[in-house]
This record gives C-alpha cells, sequence and structure tokens, in this order.
C-alpha cells in the first residue's frame, strides 16, 4: 500500500473518531442537562419545603407563645428545654429564667420522680391525662394545677422528650370549696327549718288538741246550758198557759195582750235554746238518724205548717208548687222538716213586709231537690259560703238586726249532708236568694248513726 493510500486511510480514522468523540459528548452534555434540571427542580423543592417548614414552626410558635396555659418541654431529667411565657408567669419569673431550670425547682421531687415512672412506662405517643399537681411559685404560694404530659419523638441519640400542659384549677377549687360550704350551709339551713317545722307541727298538734279540748267544753256547756234554760222555760210556759186560760180568775185585756208578748217571747227563747242544743249534738259526735222512706210532699206540707203564721204575720206572701204527692225519699223526716222549717224561717226573717217566698220541689238525677226562694236584699257573693258557718248573721249597713243565733243555716247543711246531701246558697244583691236542699232517693247515708223506722207496739 502506497504512502498515500495509508495516509489517506488514516485521515478516514480520525475523522470516524472525531465523530463518535463528538457525538459521545453531546450525549454526556444532554445528560448533564438533564441532571442539573433534575437538581434545581428537587433545590426548588427543597427551598419550598424549608418554608413551608419555616411557615409551620412560625405558626406553632406563635401558638406555644400566646397559648394562655403554662406549656412547656422537658428532657429525660427533668431540665427545661423550651417553655412560654405562660409558665415563667405562673411561676413569678422571667422568661430567661426559665430555660435550663429543672421542673423540681417547681414541682416536688416525689411528684416527679411518681410522674417519671409512670410516663416511662407509657408507649410512645400516648399522653397522661389531668394530673393534679401542686406548683411552688417564687413567692412561695402553692398553686393547684391540673397536668397533661406527652412522650414526644425520640430526639438524636435516642433521648426522650416530654410535653407539659399545665392549667391552673385554682379557681375551680375555690368554686368547689364554695359550693361546698354553701351545701354545708344549705344543709344546716334544711336541718334547723325542718327541726322548726317538727317544732311547730308538734305546737300545732298541741293546740289542735287544746281546740279540741276547749270545741268539747264548749259542745258540753251548750248542753248542759241549754237544757237548764229548756226545764224553767217549760215551767214559764205552763204557767203562762194557766193564765190565758183564766184558771186563776179572768185577765184583762191589757193583761192578756201582755202574757201573750211573755208568750211569744219565751216561745223565741225556747227556739233559740233547742237550735243551740241541735247544733251541741252535731258537734258531739255522729249525728243519729232513724232513715225510712217518706212521702215529699206530705213532709214538706208539715214543715211549712209550722211557719205559715209568721208569713201571714209579716205579710209575707208564700206560695207552695206542690208535686206528686206519691213520691217518696229514703231520709230521716224528723231531720228533713228541720231543714225546711230553718230555711223559711230564714226566708221569713230576712224578707221585708209585702215581700215573697216560694218553696217547689223536683226529682233530678236519682236525687230530691227542695228549693226556697225569696225576695230579700240578696248576698254578696264573698259572703255566700260564710252564711253557712256556726254564729255568722250578714246584714247590710243600717239595717235593722233580725235576732237568731246564725245556727239555722249550718245545722241544716249538716243534716242534709249527714244523709248523703247537701244544702247550697245563690244570691242576687236587691233581688234575693235561693237555697237548695239534695237529698238522694234511695243512697243511704254513711258516717252517721243508723237506726230503724220505728213501730208501734
Amino acid at each position: 500500500m502506497s504512502r498515500e493510500q495509508v495516509g489517506a486511510l488514516y485521515e478516514r480514522s480520525l475523522e470516524s473518531t472525531e465523530r463518535e468523540h463528538h457525538a459521545q459528548l453531546l450525549a454526556a452534555l444532554q445528560d448533564l442537562s438533564t441532571a442539573e434540571e433534575e437538581l434545581r427542580a428537587q433545590h426548588e423543592a427543597i427551598v419550598e419545603t424549608q418554608g413551608e417548614l419555616e411557615l409551620q414552626r412560625r405558626r406553632y410558635r406563635t401558638l406555644f407563645e400566646s397559648a394562655p396555659d403554662p406549656y412547656f418541654v422537658s428532657d429525660e431529667r427533668g431540665i427545661i428545654e423550651d417553655a412560654n411565657d405562660a409558665l415563667a408567669e405562673l411561676l413569678g419569673v422571667s422568661g430567661v429564667h426559665v430555660i435550663g431550670k429543672s421542673i423540681d425547682s417547681f414541682i416536688h421531687p416525689r411528684v416527679r420522680r411518681e410522674l417519671d415512672e409512670r410516663l416511662l412506662a407509657l408507649p410512645r405517643g400516648n399522653r397522661l391525662d389531668e394530673r393534679e399537681l401542686e406548683v411552688n411559685t417564687m413567692d412561695g404560694k402553692v398553686v393547684p394545677v391540673e397536668a397533661t404530659v406527652s412522650i414526644l419523638e425520640a430526639a438524636p441519640g435516642g433521648r426522650k422528650s416530654f410535653c407539659w400542659l399545665l392549667r391552673d384549677i385554682s379557681i375551680r377549687q375555690e368554686t368547689e370549696d364554695s359550693m361546698q360550704a354553701l351545701n354545708r350551709s344549705l344543709n344546716a339551713r334544711v336541718a334547723q327549718r325542718t327541726r322548726e317545722l317538727e317544732l311547730a307541727l308538734e305546737g300545732e298538734q298541741s293546740a289542735r288538741k287544746d281546740a279540741e279540748t276547749a270545741n268539747r267544753i264548749k259542745t258540753e256547756l251548750f248542753a248542759r246550758l241549754s237544757h237548764e234554760f229548756r226545764t224553767p222555760l217549760h215551767a214559764v210556759s205552763g204557767y203562762l198557759e194557766i193564765l190565758l186560760q183564766n184558771i186563776h180568775g179572768g185577765l184583762t185585756n191589757e193583761q192578756r195582750r201582755d202574757v201573750e208578748r211573755i208568750h211569744q217571747a219565751q216561745e223565741h227563747l225556747m227556739a233559740l235554746v233547742n237550735m243551740i242544743l241541735d247544733f251541741a249534738k252535731l258537734e258531739a259526735g255522729p249525728i243519729e238518724l232513724s232513715m225510712t222512706e217518706m212521702p215529699i210532699e206530705e213532709t214538706l206540707v208539715g214543715a211549712e205548717a209550722l211557719v205559715f203564721p209568721q208569713f201571714a204575720k209579716k205579710r209575707i206572701a208564700y206560695t207552695h208548687r206542690p208535686g206528686d204527692p206519691t213520691l217518696t225519699v229514703f231520709a230521716d223526716r224528723e231531720k228533713v222538716q228541720q231543714i225546711i222549717v230553718n230555711l223559711l224561717a230564714n226566708a221569713m226573717k230576712f224578707t221585708p213586709e209585702g215581700g215573697s217566698v216560694e218553696l217547689d220541689w223536683r226529682i233530678e238525677d236519682e236525687s230530691l231537690l227542695v228549693r226556697v226562694r225569696d225576695t230579700g236584699p240578696g248576698i254578696p257573693a264573698d259572703k255566700v259560703d260564710q252564711i253557712f258557718e256556726p254564729f255568722v248573721q250578714l246584714r247590710s249597713p243600717g239595717s235593722v238586726p233580725t235576732g237568731g243565733t246564725g245556727l239555722g243555716l249550718p245545722i241544716s247543711r249538716d243534716l242534709a249532708r249527714a244523709m248523703g246531701g247537701d244544702v247550697a246558697a245563690t244570691s242576687t244583691l236587691g233581688v234575693g236568694s235561693m237555697f237548695t236542699v239534695t237529698l238522694p232517693l234511695r243512697k243511704r247515708a254513711s258516717g252517721s248513726k243508723l237506726t230503724g223506722p220505728k213501730t208501734a207496739g
């Protein structure tokens, strides 16, 4: 091969090698450019992550510093590594004097050792909740706190850190102490009030017994006085009858008129005594009743006959609206007549001259209703219940007293109730009053002593 051929071959080989080197350089340059882009992206990501971490750190620090409760971090030996201002404020020291101090300076070492044992026994990530402690401040005060302690991730070298959150519970304890003191005070007051009520109850029971004794004595006195009055009154009545019959000689007209007035006064006094005696019997205990089937109309006619002369004397128009004469009611005939006589006498007493009184009766819902209406002055609505109280007599201002004992209506009501019924009143001022007697047709009375009808023989 000639020198020219060798030179040409060498030149071609050089050109081929150069092209290969050039291609390799271009490929390496491309790889380098790609790696540079990747490194730039990673750098930007690292910078961004560092920015986010810094932001989170500042946020955490802000929250850490602004937390209202004391918050600090300690190592395993109890040396404070970080703390917020609230801890320094609680202890009464400046913030720079807290970092690097041992928690033994404000928590009793015995309590701290007990906490350490419990904390070290906890799994990582767990916490000890609401453990009550006492913190000693620089000025000698003891502040009760509630501690929550958490285990942080292990630091480099395997060391542990603890996060402490303290909450001042002195106000809560003061509130609880106040509540306990209040409860003790309330319990004492309740006990005192209970004792006062017991004493008052004992006094009331004693007073009730005294009142019952006094009432019994009063009832016995009424009964005895009534009996003592009736004997001489009966004698007076007998001697007046002798005088009126001219047994010991004739009377002049003036003498006869005086004797008749004495007789009227004696009858009035006898009626009052009988009324008091009836009241004494009612007060003494159960009423003795003689229950039987009694004719309604006949009984009412018999009762009004005892009062009719007084209506005529006072020129009061009396009207009786009769009912079915065959109807009967199971009741004590004598007591029913006494009730009707009392109601008619009461109507006569309060009805002025020229007025009117009306009696009617009907059967309604298996009950007998007897009504006595008058045209008297009427009774105020707030006084209607009072007229059934013993010895109560109502009269309008300026009116003349009507006499009597104030026992007729209470006796009538008690007798009606003893037979299972009642007496009620309705009234309109300036118009008049209406008294209604209600008695069951067949229902037997309870709570009273019952006797069978009397038979001859």
